[in-house]
């Protein structure tokens, strides 16, 4: 707690340092974007004393606002700290410092209170859901629902149309990899492959568009608070510079966006469609709702954009990301044990997906565990992996089903 106090008071010399800048240089050149920043950075500085007084009330747990403003500042001095290293390197030292405290603070107090979890108990003697079909034929309802399947199909293949190939791609990388180092012993057509079949091809597209809003909106919104000179600098540095910055930016920015969609009920609604596979695959990486898939693919990629990195490194980072995804799903007994601490693996990801109350809470970095270890939420045992996936709850079979379960 007293390293705590020091590192947010350094945090709020910093904060009322920049809006005097900002202020300084805005009554200069009447900027508008300048006096807009100053607003946000005294609202950023006003925030910070606030959580240094429930850190004071004796708060042992950082909220999802918190978290937010905590990782917003050090994607930012992450971002100067390329331009600027005698600014930027102490600014991320400070605000990985605040935020590597609450995680102590928080393995050393109650467990996180949050909504990735249902209370109801289930009984022993619940059988497990199956996929049965309709007695007495086919319904009119059920063709229906094929057919708006189908045509949402069509319409995702359209819009992106190398999709298919490259579902074609991964299936041909990932079978025999899961077939030669097995960690379940499973069907290749397990139950639910046809859904997340259209999961992906559905999804993909929606991401793609999703995406492009998201930058376009929000993005050149947040755009405005950074100076121009600034993001020229930005994509001035060398290209190896700029690809460390925008990983580590998109594993903070990543995994706030992630740990906020199980700690906001109304968000969890959302992300427990991904949370409720049971067979943990390379496919099973799709099993996503469109608009999670979205939130949490913006809070690592938006940053970037605003920053000013240029629109290859952009590229390069969402398919570094979308096949890091699908590797840590994957049905592989592979742990990467040297480096099993700095990359994401397999054994890593499916104890955040686990059905034991001892894994829950945990692993939200889908690309370096290093950033759990930071916030406090790293849960990685040596040589064990998890005996069941999912939840409680039972989801809808069907994308369309789906697709309208958190609605519900």
């Amino acid at each position: 707690m007293a390293a705590l106090g020091i590192l947010y008071s350094a945090e709020l010399v910093g904060l009322v340092g920049a809006v005097t800048i900002v202020g300084t240089g805005r009554h200069e050149r009447l900027d508008r974007g300048a006096m807009v920043l100053e607003v946000v950075l005294v609202a950023a500085a006003a925030m910070t004393g606030w959580h240094a007084i429930r850190l004071l009330q004796g708060a042992r747990v950082m909220k999802v606002t918190g978290m937010a403003l905590q990782s917003a500042i050090l994607i930012t001095a992450i971002a100067v700290a390329t331009v600027r290293p005698i600014i930027g390197v102490p600014a991320v030292i400070v605000a990985a410092g605040v935020l590597a405290g609450w995680g102590r603070l928080s393995r050393l107090g109650r467990p996180l209170a949050i909504a990735d979890r249902p209370t109801r108990a289930v009984s022993a003697a619940t059988p497990p859901s199956v996929e049965v079909g309709a007695p007495g034929g086919v319904r009119p309802g059920g063709i229906a629902l094929v057919l708006v399947t189908s045509l949402l199909v069509l319409v995702a293949l359209s819009v992106r149309s190398e999709m298919a190939v490259k579902l074609a791609i991964l299936a041909t990388i990932f079978i025999p990899l899961e077939r030669l180092f097995a960690l379940h012993p499973r069907q290749v057509l397990r139950r639910g492959w046809r859904t997340d079949v259209v999961h992906y091809l559905v999804n993909g597209a929606a991401r793609k568009v999703g995406l492009v809003g998201a930058v376009a909106v929000a993005g050149t919104a947040l755009q405005a608070l950074v100076p121009a000179t600034f993001r020229a600098a930005v994509v001035g540095n060398p290209g190896w510079l700029q690809v460390v910055a925008a990983l580590a930016i998109t594993a903070v920015g990543g995994y706030a966006g992630h740990r906020a969609m199980h700690e906001v009920p109304v968000l969890w609604r959302f992300h427990r469609v991904h949370h409720s596979v049971r067979e943990m695959d390379w496919l099973a990486a799709a099993h996503m709702h469109p608009l999670d898939q979205i939130a949490i693919r913006s809070a690592a990629v938006v940053p970037l954009y605003a920053l000013g990195f240029g629109r290859v490194g952009l590229g390069a980072i969402v398919i570094l990301l979308t096949l890091q995804d699908i590797f840590i799903h994957a049905n592989l007994r592979l742990t990467c044990r040297p480096l099993s601490w700095l990359i994401a693996t397999p054994q890593f990801h499916h104890w955040h997906h686990a059905r034991q109350p001892q894994a829950y809470n945990s692993n939200y970095a889908a690309e370096f565990p290093l950033v759990d270890a930071l916030f406090g939420t790293l849960y990685l045992p040596a040589d064990r992996w998890p005996a069941e996936y999912g939840i409680d709850d039972d989801q809808p079979d069907g994308y369309v089903r789906q697709l309208v379960w958190p609605l519900r």
